[in-house]
């Protein structure tokens, strides 16, 4: 039962993996479980399918990942999943498309690149360094093979293999860049004075706060609320809960003892003659790396040196330096096989035919055998303890949650069946408005369920929801309060404080408006200050990104149209905060067109030409592909 919630695990090291993938994984959500679930495609691609776990699964990702940067603020930005589930079917829609083009132009990624790729993730390092021991926990941990997670991260290296193919062989003209330069290095002469009327200066009568209080009824409601009982399983609490003796993990350790040696390490060189495979070599490349690999052979069949031959003549740099030493190797660790297995069928001192890789032909030598060796059982107790706890913890998760689903059905009325039945607290929530986003009302789902029919009027249980890996929570109504008209006596002097800055906004918005047309008619703006007790600022000559002046007001004196010599040009513009802003421009000088050499990189990188044309380049495959998105499926979530 809930076999969604078995295929997924719950640890941090969930997010290293699919933080690394592009392509999306095909799992269910425990909603999708009660529901009764589908693979039913959400959209085609050129005749491959997105399926609806794969696309639910993206979007749950997308949510954690909104929720965890916005925190409070992700419900008022995103306050339907309409708006996260089709920015997600978009973003899967290029990716796969982008996926088929680069599969179609042949880009590959070789052994060598992906290996480095590999070892360099620091979750898969120990001290350092890559631990090979490591990378397999983690990939068991989460039920992934290692020709599985290598396979997607091939694929994620090929994209930005073409996207940096794109950006590379993209430029910008130079005259493109001159001009840029000098728009973008342009300095303007002008000063400003700001018309805000005091509000405190202002009258406001009771006729006007009624008028106002009358006109605007509906923002002065309170909140519908509702008040919510709740029962909430979670998998750490059941882990918690359970404790494992040292009997059954010394009996863990007995019968599944492999797991708990040392791999056998074989200290290796090789040496490599290096084939273009990512750009699709053709026969006379491998033959000739192939007649290269022989010759090697034919030398050390003649007693040469391998370490002597492999720094000379080895295409591995790196490794040649060094003899061509590669360390030692663990099972798993090369992602060719053939390689692979030439290496553990040497013995020491022995050396391979030429083999045919991804990089290109390698001949390999053992050098040295570290032997597999037991760890010892006080060594791996507390992993073995670990391991087990959270194996019973999410197969008891699993069996409970399927069992509250169901009484959640049987006894709608109430939660306390639910509560002694699984020792589980029937918690209470305060007053809860839509606009709250802390407790429980943090999850999207709790909160639409919250208001749901069945909840809000026909008082029953909610579905068991799922707002977390290993954790859902199911709710019902203690209290629901309908929104209610506040009297005027209540929010008078709200309503006042409103009044009297909308007429303080509208009394400046005249008075600047008035001046503006004065000084059009040739007023200066010192005779304009002068009078009317304003202060002129000015800067001097100022680049646009100067931070000195109001970003809205330094935008708008650069898009005025440019003095005539020895003249101004004058303008008005009402700013955010309620004040009027007169503009004189006095002078524009253009920015230099001459370029040298490091200010044209720095240009180019600023002005990042090479990602506006892979993002062109991604339209235009979009254009031309057949896509077809079934809405229904991306717009409802309960599907």
């Amino acid at each position: 039962m809930l076999q969604d919630i078995r295929d997924r695990a719950t640890s941090w090291v969930a997010y290293i993996i699919i933080g690394l993938l592009i392509l999306s994984f095909a799992m269910w959500g425990i909603q999708e479980y009660f529901g009764g679930g589908g693979a039913a495609p959400v959209a085609t691609i050129n005749g491959n399918e997105i399926t609806l776990p794969e696309f639910n699964q993206q979007v749950q990702q997308r949510k954690q990942t909104l929720q965890s940067i916005l925190g409070a603020n992700y419900q008022q930005q995103y306050p339907d999943e309409s708006i996260v589930r089709k920015q997600v079917i978009q973003d899967m829609v290029r990716t796969e498309l982008l996926r088929q083009e680069v599969s179609d132009a042949g880009f590959r990624i070789s052994d060598a690149s992906l290996i480095k790729r590999i070892q360099e993730i620091p979750q898969f390092q120990k001290d350092g360094k890559f631990d090979p021991e490591q990378y397999k926990r983690i990939l068991e941990a989460q039920r992934y093979n290692q020709a599985q997670f290598e396979n997607e991260l091939r694929e994620q290296d090929k994209l930005r293999q073409f996207e940096s193919s794109l950006a590379s062989s993209s430029f910008i003209p130079k005259a493109e860049l001159q001009r840029f330069q000098k728009i973008s290095e342009q300095t303007r002469d002008f000063k400003y004075a700001l018309v805000m009327v005091k509000p405190e200066t202002i009258m406001v009568s009771d006729a006007e706060i009624d008028a106002y209080y009358n006109d605007n009824k509906q923002a002065y409601k309170t909140p519908e609320q509702v008040k919510l009982a709740y029962v909430e399983l979670k998998e750490e609490d059941l882990a918690d809960s359970i404790s494992i003796s040292d009997a059954d993990a010394e009996a863990i350790y007995d019968s599944q003892s492999e797991r708990y040696r040392t791999p056998e390490l074989r200290k290796a060189r090789h040496i490599m003659f290096k084939v273009p495979s990512e750009l699709g070599a053709d026969d006379i490349e491998w033959d000739m790396a192939i007649e290269k690999a022989e010759g090697m052979i034919t030398q050390l069949e003649g007693g040469a040196s391998f370490a002597e031959l492999a720094e000379k003549n080895s295409e591995d740099t790196l490794s040649a330096q060094k003899g061509g030493q590669m360390g030692f190797i663990a099972s798993g660790d090369f992602t060719s096989k053939a390689l692979e297995d030439a290496l553990f069928s040497l013995d020491i001192g022995g050396y391979s035919k030429p083999i045919r890789t991804e990089q290109g032909v390698q001949i390999i030598q053992l050098d040295e055998i570290q032997a597999s060796e037991q760890k010892p059982f006080a060594d791996v107790r507390e992993q073995i303890i670990n391991e087990r706890k959270g194996q019973l913890a999410q197969e008891r998760f699993i069996e409970v949650a399927d069992e509250i689903a169901n009484l959640l059905v049987e006894q709608p009325d109430d939660l306390l069946e639910v509560s002694e039945s699984f020792d589980l607290e029937i918690k209470q929530t305060g007053l809860l408005t839509a606009a709250n986003n802390d407790g429980i009302f943090a999850y999207p789902k709790v909160k639409t369920l919250a208001y749901s029919e069945d909840v809000l009027t026909e008082n029953l249980n909610s579905d068991l929801i799922e707002v977390a890996d290993g954790h859902v929570i199911a709710i019902r109504l203690l209290e629901h309060k309908l929104s209610e008209q506040k009297p005027l006596s209540v929010v008078k002097e709200e309503v006042k404080n409103l009044v009297t800055i909308s007429k303080a906004a509208q009394e400046t918005s005249e008075q600047g408006r008035n001046l503006f047309v004065k000084m059009q008619n040739g007023a200066s703006m010192e005779s304009v200050a002068s009078e009317n007790s304003l202060e002129i600022v000015s800067h001097g000559a100022i680049r646009r990104d100067d931070n000195r002046v109001p970003q809205s007001l330094s935008q708008h004196a650069f898009s005025m149209p440019k003095p005539a010599e020895g003249d101004r040009v004058v303008d008005g513009l009402a700013q955010a905060d309620g004040s009027f802003a007169l503009i004189e421009l006095n002078k524009v000088t253009p920015g230099s067109e001459e370029l040298d050499d490091a200010t044209y990189q720095q240009l180019t990188q600023r002005v990042n030409y090479g990602r506006r044309e892979f993002s062109a380049v991604i339209d235009a495959i979009q254009e031309g592909g057949e896509v077809i998105i079934f809405e229904d499926q991306v717009a409802d979530p309960d599907l």
